[in-house]
This record gives C-alpha cells, sequence and structure tokens, in this order.
C-alpha cells in the first residue's frame, strides 16, 4: 500500500454546521483503512451563509465527494449538475460525488434508516409518524412511504411539512399526511402508530411537550446520535418501548455513501463496530 497520504490521495468530506461533534470522520477513515483506499475523510464547518458557493468549492478544490448534513441538504441542490432517483425523491442530498467536475447528488438517509431497522429485526412500519420535515425529515418519510407505511409529518412549521408531502405525491406516493409538530396532534396519531423518527435537530420544545405513550411493540428512533440525553428516551424504555439512537443509521447510511466513494460494497454492520462499545 502506497505511503498515507500521498500526493493523489483523495479527498471526502462532511460538510455542514456545526460538524465538530460528528463521528463520521473516525467510522469513514477506519473503513478506508481497512480496505488500503488511498483517501482521507474530514469534517469541515461551512457558513450556511455561504451554503451556495459549496458546489463550486468542491469542484474547485476536486474533492472527490461530500457529505452534506444541517443546514445544506436542501440548501445546495439548486447548485448540483444533476440529481440521482434517491436525491429528487427526498428533496436533499445527503452524499455528493464529482465525477470530474460534474456533481451527482444523492440520499442515503431513507434507505440507511429502514437497513438499521431490519438489521435489529424491526418489523416494517405500518404507521410512522416523522418529527421534522427537513432533508431527513423528508428522506425517512420517503422511504418509509415507499415501503407501505403510512406517514404523518409533523413539523413546527406546518406549511413546510405540506410542502413536503405535496411534492412527495407528484412524485407517485402515497399514504402521507401532515399536522403540527404540538401535543395534541402527536396523542392523536401515537395511539395508532408502531413508529416514531425524531428528525428535528435536538430537543425543541415541540418535542419535548410531547407524551411519548406509545402502543405495544412500537418503536421510537433519535437521529440526534450525538446528544447525550434525547428526549423521553427514559420514558420509553420504562414503558418497555424500544428506542433506538441515530447511531444506527450514521451507520448504514454512511456504508451506502461509501459505497459510491470508493465503488465497494461496504456494510452498515462493518461500520457500527467501529462506533461506541454498546450501540446497536
Amino acid at each position: 500500500m502506497a505511503p498515507w497520504p500521498t500526493g493523489t490521495t483523495r479527498l471526502f468530506a462532511l460538510l455542514g454546521h456545526p460538524v465538530a461533534r460528528s463521528a463520521s470522520p473516525a467510522m469513514h477513515n477506519a473503513a478506508l483503512r481497512r480496505r488500503g483506499v488511498d483517501a482521507v475523510y474530514l469534517a469541515l464547518d461551512v457558513d450556511p451563509a455561504r451554503a451556495d458557493q459549496v458546489a463550486d468549492a468542491m469542484r474547485t478544490l476536486g474533492l472527490s465527494g461530500a457529505n452534506l448534513t444541517v443546514p445544506l441538504k436542501e440548501a445546495v441542490l439548486p447548485h448540483l449538475d444533476r440529481l440521482a432517483p434517491s436525491a429528487a425523491l427526498a428533496g436533499a442530498a445527503n452524499t455528493v460525488l464529482n465525477h470530474g467536475g460534474v456533481l451527482v447528488g444523492h440520499n442515503t438517509d431513507g434507505a440507511g434508516l429502514l437497513a438499521h431497522l431490519a438489521h435489529l429485526g424491526v418489523a416494517p412500519a405500518r404507521r410512522a409518524i416523522v418529527l421534522g420535515a427537513g432533508g431527513s425529515g423528508r428522506a425517512v418519510a420517503a422511504a418509509l412511504a415507499q415501503n407501505g407505511a403510512q406517514v404523518l409529518i409533523l413539523n413546527r412549521n406546518p406549511a413546510r411539512a405540506q410542502a413536503a408531502v405535496a411534492a412527495l405525491k407528484a412524485q407517485g406516493l402515497v399514504g402521507l399526511s401532515t399536522g403540527p409538530l404540538d401535543a395534541e396532534a402527536f396523542a392523536t396519531a401515537a395511539p395508532r402508530c408502531d413508529l416514531v423518527v425524531h428528525c428535528t435537530p435536538g430537543a425543541s420544545a415541540g418535542v419535548l411537550a410531547l407524551d411519548p405513550r406509545l402502543p405495544e411493540g412500537a418503536s421510537w428512533v433519535d437521529l440526534n446520535y450525538w446528544d447525550p440525553n434525547p428526549p423521553h428516551r427514559e420514558a420509553l424504555v420504562r414503558a418497555g418501548r424500544r428506542f433506538v439512537p441515530g447511531w444506527g443509521m450514521l451507520a448504514f447510511q454512511g456504508a451506502a455513501a461509501l459505497s459510491l466513494f470508493i465503488g465497494e460494497n461496504v456494510q452498515g454492520a462493518e461500520l457500527l463496530a467501529d462506533l461506541p462499545e454498546g450501540v446497536q
């Protein structure tokens, strides 16, 4: 294997704000080294006000690929050259490949969530509640609907959720509805759901106000893997409900992205093994 890094080392990066707490660089670099791939993966903090310059920066600096996180998944979309079906459907890109200056957006979030739930042995959802209508929320809602679930998107700004559902329905998805992210709307839907996916960034007041009582057998997924005290975890666990931290989705969507980056099949379980001990 060539010395690492070299003058021909490919550069992949996580772009967003904030990124200092991200586990992605350690996870991806471990997988790259195991495979002897001459590449490195960095986390680069991007001023949200300069989202319109991200695509040009990737071309100028020759980044081979990038993962996008908050708040860039939707903001960068108009500046890409092409969208893979996954990004077009989700209305957001979390993965961008640079093909000689041609930037192609993909989205591995929704597929990553479904793959992790399958890895845990969780049955496919029939009725799901998605908290948040941002890039991750829309990607998750699209994947769940494609997988046959009835999906309710609750968002602090109902108009944004309505726009997301309208866009998904325009692409042929069915079984989608919206509501405000408040205690009343959640309490009405929760007794009939078997999955809740928390896609808002952190413990917002709207999420904290929810009563997390769910039917027997239901699961709650919180995508904020970095949060040491995610909202409602203790109450859910006490009630015997499955609480799934976002580490698994990080690993499985990351494996799908890394597979695109290096052209090799990377399994989510492999990346999951590189994350903190006890993570499932």
